[in-house]
């Protein structure tokens, strides 16, 4: 046997032909089956879903949040607001509309606030999956002071990633 023996042309070319034959059932594949593709991507409306979210993302002022208002019952239901974005986080805008008090809507299906009005938020902070809500001494007027932190309780549970809440008052632990 000789091993020195040279590679014969057909041998060597059969690489390149390979790449050749796939390149071209690539482009076959991809001739044939853009058009149906692309019918079906535009057909399942999923472009002028994503044009929607950006442009929401890019223009609304508005930000849905969940709060929790007290009903007749006894239990704190979480209501759908819509709020201003006031701060940078969907916790402090929560927290804005939570203390603003409950809305026509939430009033004619009995909900009311047992937090004082005038209660402004002074300051938020998640850490540890503790939430930190600071709010001013007008908090303390409130006529139901267990009422009012079980309202700021519920609307903080609302988070999946918050476990607990620690109000403050001026910047001083009350619970």
């Amino acid at each position: 046997m000789d091993t020195n023996r040279p590679e014969s042309k057909t041998s060597a070319k059969r690489p390149l032909l390979m790449v050749l034959i796939w390149v071209l059932f690539t482009l076959t594949i991809v001739a044939f089956g853009y058009p149906r593709v692309k019918q079906a991507v535009v057909e399942s409306g999923v472009l002028s879903l994503l044009d929607q979210a950006t442009e929401a993302k890019q223009y609304t002022n508005v930000r849905s949040v969940r709060v929790a208002f007290a009903s007749f019952d006894g239990s704190y239901p979480l209501s759908t607001v819509s709020q201003p974005r006031l701060g940078g986080s969907v916790y402090h805008d929560t927290f804005e509309a939570l203390l603003g008090g409950p809305t026509q809507e939430a009033l004619k299906q009995g909900q009311m606030s047992f937090i004082a009005p005038g209660t402004k938020l002074r300051g938020l902070t998640l850490s540890n999956k503790i939430l930190f809500v600071d709010v001013s001494k007008e908090y303390l007027q409130s006529p139901d002071m267990q009422k009012a932190y079980a309202q700021m309780k519920q609307t903080s549970l609302g988070f999946s990633n918050v476990k607990d809440l620690v109000v403050l008052v001026e910047g001083r632990m009350i619970r």
